[in-house]
């Protein structure tokens, strides 16, 4: 009988042990996944930040083109700026180029002058040779084959140079030496027109030849004595 007993007691106590080893081994099991599930939710959180902050990790790069246009604004402004230093050596060209146009100028009407000078003595031998042999053929009762019968009133163009001296004003037609003369003032402050007329007479020829040369050369002289 106590054989049984100490058996019964034995089975319970055995029983006792594994029904404790089994709750200690669920108790472990739970704490296990509710360590699982922490760190699983803190992944899920950080994982979450993460997420939510990319868009302003992101923002400078939407910004990017807006900064390159600005830079590329910057650049060709900072192109377009001469610098200080350049300055004198722009201003040098522009006056090189200034002083070669004006020489270029200078030449151009130099050559037209010529031109002109040399048409007018062109003309002067055709009239020349014209106006004699038009009387022949009109005293021969012939035809002048040749136009231009007008030639002997056109005259050459002239330029005058016109100088203020002490006892009047010295003149001359240019490119004729010989024509130099000095008109009285007593004669200028008579008639700036008459001594004009005077003169052109005198080295030039009569008006009805020469045409109102005596006209320019009158402005000349008034201009000077005034």
């Amino acid at each position: 009988m106590e054989k049984g007993k100490k058996k019964t007691a034995t089975k319970a106590v055995e029983k006792g042990k594994k029904k404790t080893t089994d709750k200690a081994i669920e108790k472990e099991k739970a704490k296990e996944e509710a360590t699982t599930k922490a760190v699983e939710e803190k992944e899920a959180k950080q994982d979450s930040n993460t997420e939510a902050k990319k868009p302003e990790a992101e923002k400078p790069e939407a910004n990017k083109p807006k900064a390159a246009e600005e830079a590329k604004q910057d650049s060709s402004t900072e192109a377009k700026k001469p610098e200080a230093e350049e300055l004198p050596s722009l201003k040098k060209a522009v006056e090189q180029a200034k002083l070669n146009l004006e020489k270029a100028e200078t030449e151009a009407n130099g050559i037209q002058q010529k031109a002109q000078e040399l048409i007018t003595e062109a003309k002067n031998s055709y009239r020349e040779a014209l106006v004699p042999y038009r009387e022949a053929c009109k005293k021969a009762g012939a035809e002048c084959e040749f136009s231009g019968g007008r030639l002997a009133n056109v005259s050459e163009r002239v330029a005058f140079m016109v100088e203020k001296v002490d006892d009047g004003i010295k003149v001359a037609v240019k490119g004729r030496p010989e024509t130099e003369e000095v008109i009285a003032a007593e004669a200028l402050n008579q008639s700036t027109t008459r001594a004009a007329y005077n003169y052109t007479e005198k080295f030039l020829g009569p008006k009805k030849e020469i045409g109102n040369k005596s006209g320019g050369l009158s402005n000349h002289l008034r201009a000077l004595w005034k």
